[in-house]
């Protein structure tokens, strides 16, 4: 499969004209299309102006209501945290284990908890 490859220039204003000028002057490049491209640039330029425009008149609602109302990250509380490590270690405890086995635990779990569940995973997975 071919890859498309672009290759950035660092020209001037003034060096792209030049280039510009010598290419049409050497036939490789008509100047009715470089005339249509720069007009295809400039209705580009007016539709994207105008999408701005009418993106800014309906965003600025929107920036104006989250602006009022910001959503803050409370911290964990010490259970939340707690019940999160718990909650890991008993993914790292089962990992390992077959379906079988994972159901088994889970019935330890509900039954006895998430601390027994941990012991008799890692004990099945000696």
């Amino acid at each position: 499969m071919k890859r498309k490859t672009r290759k950035a220039l660092d020209l001037t204003a003034h060096h792209a004209a030049l280039a510009l000028q010598m290419l049409i002057e050497d036939g490789k490049i008509a100047a009715r299309d470089v005339a249509a491209a720069l007009k295809r640039r400039e209705q580009m330029v007016r539709d994207l102006r105008a999408r701005l425009a009418s993106l800014g008149e309906d965003a600025g609602h929107l920036v104006e209501a989250v602006r009022k109302d910001p959503r803050v990250r409370r911290p964990l509380t010490r259970a939340q945290r707690v019940a999160r490590q718990a909650q890991g270690r008993y993914m790292a405890a089962v990992r390992g284990l077959s379906k079988t086995a994972r159901a088994k635990i889970k019935t330890v779990r509900e039954e006895s908890g998430v601390d027994a569940a941990i012991r008799a995973a890692k004990k099945m997975a000696r």
